[in-house]
């Protein structure tokens, strides 16, 4: 009697010991299983924001192309743009305004961003449409200033983040400037058009400060912002499976140990 009762308590010891180490293992599992996941849901969203941010930067080099081999008629919609101001109408619905590198860059980007149903942003420091302008001690402008700071420094000109206040996921890419922006943007005293005295203004063809800036000078970023809940969902439903799945072949396995282990001892 003695010895089957020390049989029962080493046969409950070892059982207890083997079910706590399962678990552990188990859960460890679904700790790295569901990290993988996550990461790789995150992963995904980063790169086909990357896309959209690609076809934006794409876009604008391809606008700036044309317009410095001579393939886009700039005096003539300027003069239409000027004409135009004249009579009360705002610069931003003029055609010439439609075939600046950036705006080409990010109307195309935004209409692909729309079909697709997410956030398309031009944030940027200093910006002439204030609407671009960036909130102070916001989530974006950190994000904007730290890829502003690693652009200057020699580093990638794309940066994703991770906003989890919000839970959103933010990537931006760099706007660099380019020679057919410096008519605008540039040096005054070196692009600005000068009349028959030879002097300048310092605005450019619209009326617009010119910043003196350099070409490839980076000037704000392309952004799209997505949220997170989507792939959160999914990721929870594919931890629910696992542990639909998961847990019973456990349950079972330990009960067939279970049995197998108290028939060895008790014989």
């Amino acid at each position: 009697m003695a010895e089957a009762k020390h049989s029962f308590g080493l046969s409950t010891k070892i059982i207890g010991v083997t079910v706590v180490i399962i678990a552990v293992v188990v859960g460890a599992n679904f700790a790295v299983f569901g990290h993988g996941i996550q990461t790789s849901a995150e992963n995904a969203l980063m790169e086909k924001a990357a896309a959209f941010t690609a076809v934006a930067d794409e876009a604008k080099n391809h606008a700036s192309h044309l317009q410095q081999n001579g393939s886009v008629d700039t005096e003539t919609l300027l003069a239409e743009a000027l004409e135009a101001a004249k009579k009360g109408a705002h610069y931003s619905d003029s055609r010439f305004y439609q075939t600046i590198p950036v705006v080409v860059g990010w109307t195309a980007a935004q209409k692909a961003a729309e079909h697709e149903g997410l956030d398309f942003h031009v944030p940027a420091f200093d910006p002439r449409n204030q609407k671009n302008a960036v909130e102070s001690g916001s989530f974006r402008e950190q994000v904007l200033r730290d890829l502003s700071n690693q652009v200057k420094s020699g580093g990638e000109a794309s940066l994703g983040r991770i906003d989890h206040k919000t839970n959103t996921l933010h990537y931006m890419r760099a706007i660099k400037l380019d020679e057919s922006c410096m008519s605008c943007h540039g040096d005054p005293a070196k692009y600005d058009t000068r009349d028959a005295e030879g002097n300048f203004d310092g605005k450019d063809a619209l009326g617009f400060k010119m910043e003196g800036w350099k070409p490839g000078d980076m000037h704000g970023a392309y952004e799209v912002s997505m949220p997170l809940s989507k792939a959160d969902a999914e990721f929870t439903a594919d931890m629910r499976n696992a542990t639909i799945v998961t847990v019973p072949l456990v349950a079972v396995a330990i009960g067939i140990f279970v049995l197998l282990l108290r028939r060895l001892l008790s014989q």
